[in-house]
């Protein structure tokens, strides 16, 4: 059976793997910084909210004060919670350094492609893989940060013969490491406010 060019070229697997696991943790880091700072102004917002209605609203707080004021502070702990997380998060210089990374990475994988191509069909000179190899792990070396495993299982799902249940699990890794905290800011307090107003009905 002929060989593949990802069989008789390794390096050209290896670099366009880097190259996708790169981009997408460049893409996945990004979204998740920008949500988790959606997260911080919502939590922000329902904190100062429900500060203003035992003020304006008296009488939807006659027997569920207690449990506005909890909504209330668990509000504000988010609030410090996310604030020291964004205080510290690297997501963002993360995305950028892991965007540019990829950027050089996909320069030589072309340059290297273009040889590989040019020998395969015309007869051209043969790539020389130690050349690529030192300048591919160069860059690679060059990059303070990597991209995390997740990263890489998001794109087994393109380039290898993943089941439905795994492919379906990386999914739901990737999605609660974006969207956990923005639900949880959107539901949360909603949820605390519709039990304070149900528990005050009359019975």
């Amino acid at each position: 059976m002929e060989q593949t060019l990802w069989e008789k070229y390794p390096l050209l697997n290896t670099m366009n793997k880097l190259i996708k696991s790169r981009f997408n943790a460049s893409e996945r880091l990004d979204r998740r910084y920008k949500w988790n700072s959606l997260a911080l102004v919502i939590f922000s917002i329902y904190a100062l909210a429900l500060g203003f209605i035992p003020k304006y609203f008296p009488a939807a707080v006659t027997s569920s004060t207690d449990i506005i004021g909890f909504s209330s502070v668990v509000s504000s702990v988010f609030v410090v919670a996310l604030s020291v997380y964004s205080a510290f998060s690297e997501d963002i210089i993360r995305s950028k350094y892991l965007h540019d990374n990829a950027k050089m990475v996909t320069s030589v994988y072309h340059e290297y492609k273009l040889i590989i191509d040019n020998h395969e069909g015309k007869g051209g000179d043969k790539p020389d893989d130690l050349k690529f190899q030192s300048r591919y792990q160069t860059i690679i070396d060059g990059c303070q940060y990597n991209h995390d495993q997740i990263d890489f299982q998001s794109i087994s799902g393109d380039l290898e013969k993943l089941n439905k249940s795994q492919k379906t699990w990386i999914w739901i890794q990737i999605n609660f490491s974006i969207y956990f905290w923005p639900a949880l800011a959107i539901i949360g307090p909603l949820v605390l406010l519709l039990i304070a107003f149900q528990l005050r009905l009359p019975r």
